[in-house]
């Protein structure tokens, strides 16, 4: 089967590093050590002309695409145990609105949302409301570009309360128009989360891509993709303690990434 692989990076160098790797595309944000948060323009604009320019000269392969996380400061890695930072205010919907939209008119092939709110019990559940606003954002801004975006839901599916919540998100997802759903299954890494990741992936019914992510290493992603039926996978490739000396701009780790593509590609 064919497996692609995502890696999150914070930075023009990470991004060359997961192109020359040969990942499908890239998670853009800043502050990873925090879970993600938003990436300015600036650079967003910066890294989708770097993606082009390693696609052009086959740097990259040919499907490479920058995807934009949208997600505001203030939260933690940790995101299947605070629900709460995925619960937006009306002002943060505006505002994540606004970046989604920007994310997009600068070139984005992709953006990442997530939002949660209480349901009539007190159980977190997904904001369909903030979502369509999210989506809404961002497709208006595709429009007016005359191509498309793809729309993924976030690891605050994690912090949902369980195996059920989370299937009940996937199938929730499918009307809202998103493509794809990242997810460890509710699990701190997602090695640990197959049945849960499994039991989205049949949810999904090949209507939206499950993608797993959530402390994976190379040599989890064998055994990932077998027990759940995921076609797709999330990193970060990080350096555990600084750059390297031959990169020092980024801490995406070339090793972990060409280690995680070939343990993908040998699928």
């Amino acid at each position: 089967m064919s497996v692609a692989v995502e890696i999150a990076v914070e930075d023009e160098a990470g991004l060359v590093v997961a192109a020359h790797a040969g990942a499908s595309r890239v998670e853009l944000c800043t502050d990873l050590a925090s879970g993600g948060t938003t990436p300015p323009p600036e650079l967003v604009r910066l890294c989708v002309a770097r993606a082009a320019a390693l696609v052009a000269s086959r740097d990259a392969v040919a499907s490479f695409e920058v995807h934009v996380l949208i997600r505001p400061p203030g939260g933690t890695a940790q995101v299947h145990e605070h629900p709460e930072q995925f619960s937006c205010t009306a002002e943060q919907v505006e505002q994540m609105a606004a970046q989604a939209a920007a994310a997009v008119e600068a070139g984005a092939a992709g953006v990442v949302l997530g939002a949660l709110a209480r349901d009539e019990h007190g159980t977190w559940a997904l904001d369909l409301a903030a979502l369509e606003a999210l989506r809404d954002a961002a497709l208006h801004a595709a429009s007016r570009a005359v191509r498309s975006v793809q729309l993924t839901c976030h690891r605050a599916l994690d912090a949902l309360p369980d195996a059920a919540a989370r299937v009940a998100a996937v199938e929730a997802l499918v009307p809202l128009g998103f493509h794809r759903a990242l997810t460890s299954g509710g699990a701190v890494r997602a090695i640990d989360g197959t049945a849960d990741i499994a039991a989205m992936v049949e949810a999904a019914d090949g209507l939206v891509d499950v993608c797993a992510g959530g402390g994976i290493r190379p040599a989890d992603i064998a055994p990932l993709v077998r027990a759940t039926g995921v076609a797709d996978i999330h990193l970060s490739g990080r350096l555990p303690s600084g750059p390297a000396d031959e990169n020092p701009d980024t801490l995406t780790d070339p090793a972990v990434c060409t280690a995680a593509v070939d343990a993908a590609g040998a699928l």
